[in-house]
């Protein structure tokens, strides 16, 4: 379960660094952040509220709404 820990680590900083890059910022992109936090819905009481919130910010700035 730990390897599993750490790639679920891994692949949630890939996708914040991600959002940060202009480039890989597509509809694409964010369909796959919006399933991680609908897949993990049971665990957001357990990530960090400043990560929580730079996503919020980041996803704020997007030319289109979900």
């Amino acid at each position: 379960m730990n390897k599993i820990s750490q790639l679920n680590e891994l692949l949630l900083q890939q996708l914040i660094f991600d959002l940060n890059d202009p480039m890989k910022c597509t509809p694409g992109l964010y369909q796959v952040i919006r399933g991680i936090i609908t897949d993990n819905r049971d665990q957001l009481d357990s990530i960090p509220l400043e990560t929580l919130n730079e996503v919020e910010a980041i996803l704020a700035q997007t030319p289109f709404k979900f």
